[in-house]
């Protein structure tokens, strides 16, 4: 029996799965070829499964068009037949699961996919069509490597650096509900950046020095990260710290599917052609395919968009427009990626209050001017504050967006107009980026780092964080009941480690409503050059620390237990930034809170 690592990227556009034999040092990354539906009812296998759930019509099902070597019997398919008979019948295909997952104003777990088709038509919850992506990717990899037993693997899986912890907890319980063993989780752009350190072996230490920082551009099919690497110094040693993440941008891909499609859409209605509903949706499939052809290394001078046309008539009629390769890149480029001043920064976004179910899409659809806004606040000010503004040594682009040549010579050229406005040398692009594959292959590479077989980029914590615990004193009328912070992560704790605060017990409040407070310390010591460490207890709070939102939780209680339960804590700082502490008891029963670190940073910049 062999055992790997595995890592998935778990794309919105695009999936992907590398693997490496665990304990072979000289055995390389492989990407693995899944097994899907390429056209009715035949079976290929890419390195690309297309993240698309296709419901075939009741006559398709009668030939078994979603019939599997495993799975017979499916009534719905997966892969690039999903992706290809999905554009021609529109309603029947669910596209971009996984962004639905980030939305927060629905509940994630009822079925409404797709979206536009009535209630007799199959639907399923966003969180159900990522199962079954997850789940193919499990069938897929049983049914070629059958001595190697998925739940024996070890597991990584990719998510967009921006995903707030509910999003990533819907991953989470995907993955499970597919029958995944225990995954870990690793943030894309930084997956993309351990593919790099791996192609570039040795290399990658040349031309960086201390204080120089690293640029991670992420713009995938539906989400755009970013994400800033430092060069710091440790023993003499160049070493590489994860500094910052972007804030959640829904902002990639299908974006420029959907501009495309109002610009085909506008042709149709200059022929005089009345675009409907089920059309326009035809047309966003086609403008995606029209995207990736001419914008691609050799493109053609001009891509057709054909759809079906509406009438009397019993055999209907087609539609054509066509859409050139300089329309095109103008209409993109100008769009998404145009030139703006440092201090033109994406504002702070407020939604009105009645909406209709969709996506939360960015309300600004500048890369650009998101971008300036993210290099902008590593200091703190005011919107349009350039006072220490980031100026990169380099950059990395990672994300099917990015594979266009014009994207990234776009996004280079702004980057080095702030580099001039800042007199700060040229900005130079990082070569070796595998933008199809990275990902997966990055996330296979974090797996070696952690077990100390390959560079590991370090992400520890600015800031100490302290719970709040109630002291055990008598009650006095007009006085509040006296609180202590206990420091549950110190700074510099390193993402992905965790430790226990051993000799003390506490007494957990089961099964009511109870209140958890959360306080940080903004620098590794205090004013009196004390430093806080796993279990520091601070009597001063209200002068020393700042407090940040608290967690109203109601803890599970069994049959036998009283109100409260002897605990000890246990905190763990995850990959994803992510404070996890857990409350343990004497029976090993465990209670979990989270609390989003990185969010709570950006608050208290502002």
């Amino acid at each position: 029996m062999s055992n790997y690592l595995i890592g998935i990227d778990f794309g919105t556009t695009n999936c992907t799965l590398a693997y490496v034999l665990k304990d072979d040092e000289k055995s390389d990354i492989q990407q693995f070829n899944i097994p899907q539906l390429v056209s009715p009812g035949t079976q290929g296998a890419e390195p690309l499964l297309p993240s698309f759930v296709y419901f075939p019509l009741p006559e398709e099902l009668t030939q078994k068009v979603a019939s599997l070597p495993w799975a017979p019997e499916r009534t719905y398919a997966l892969g690039r037949f999903a992706q290809e008979r999905g554009a021609e019948l529109p309603l029947q295909l669910i596209s971009s699961p996984k962004s639905w997952l980030c939305h927060e104003g629905i509940d994630r777990r009822v079925p409404l996919l797709p979206l536009g088709v009535d209630s007799t038509h199959t639907k399923v919850s966003p969180l159900e069509a990522c199962k079954e992506i997850l789940l193919h990717l499990r069938e897929s990899w049983e049914h070629s490597l059958n001595d190697a037993p998925f739940q024996d693997q070890e597991i990584y899986i990719t998510v967009p650096a921006s995903f707030d912890p509910s999003a990533r907890q819907l991953v989470l319980e995907a993955a499970e509900l597919a029958n995944y063993p225990e995954v870990i989780l690793l943030e894309e752009p930084q997956a993309a950046f351990y593919a790099w350190l791996h192609l570039s072996a040795d290399d990658w230490r040349k031309g960086l020095a201390v204080g120089d920082h690293l640029l991670v551009i992420d713009i995938g099919g539906g989400t755009t990260d970013f994400s800033l690497i430092s060069i710091d110094e440790e023993n003499g040693n160049l070493q590489l710290n994860r500094t910052a993440v972007g804030a959640h941008l829904l902002l990639g891909g299908d974006n420029l599917d959907l501009s495309l499609a109002h610009l085909a859409k506008a042709k149709f209605e200059e022929q005089d052609h009345e675009i409907d509903d089920w059309q326009m949706q035809a047309i966003v499939q086609a403008a995606r395919q029209a995207k990736e052809k001419l914008l691609s290394a050799q493109p053609p001078k001009s891509c057709d968009i054909t759809i079906v046309g509406r009438g009397s008539r019993l055999i209907a009629n087609t539609l054509k427009v066509e859409l050139t390769k300089e329309e095109v890149l103008s209409f993109i480029l100008d769009g998404f990626f145009p030139d703006v001043p440092a201090t033109e920064q994406s504002k702070v976004e407020k939604h009105l209050g009645i909406k209709q179910i969709g996506l939360p899409y960015a309300q600004d659809p500048r890369v650009t001017s998101q971008l300036a806004r993210f290099l902008s606040q590593m200091g703190e000010g005011t919107e349009g504050n350039t006072e220490r503004f980031i100026v990169p040594k380099a950059v990395l682009f990672n994300g099917g967006t990015t594979k266009a040549i014009a994207i990234r010579e776009r996004l280079l050229a702004q980057l080095n107009v702030w580099a001039k406005e800042f007199n700060q040398l040229e900005v130079k692009e990082l070569s070796n980026a595998d933008y199809d594959f990275g990902v997966s292959r990055g996330a296979v590479y974090y797996g070696m780092a952690r077990s100390g077989k390959a560079i590991r980029i370090k992400s520890g914590i600015s800031r100490s964080y302290f719970i709040g615990v109630e002291d055990a004193a008598p009650a006095v009328p007009g006085i509040e009941t006296p609180m202590r912070a206990i420091c549950v992560a110190p700074f510099g704790m390193e993402e992905g480690s965790e430790q226990t605060l051993e000799g003390q017990q506490f007494a957990l409040v089961l099964g009511e409503q109870a209140s958890f407070r959360f306080f940080s310390h903004a620098t590794e010591k205090f004013e009196d050059g004390s430093q806080a460490l796993m279990g520091t207890v601070v009597k001063r709070w209200k002068q020393l620390l700042t407090e940040l939102h608290s967690i109203d939780a109601r803890l599970d209680k069994g049959p036998e237990d009283g109100k409260t339960v002897q605990v000890k804590l246990k905190s763990k700082v995850t990959e994803l930034g992510v404070l996890e502490l857990w409350c343990v008891a004497n029976d090993d029963r465990k209670w979990k809170l989270e609390f989003d670190i990185r969010k709570e940073q950006d608050v208290t910049k502002k």
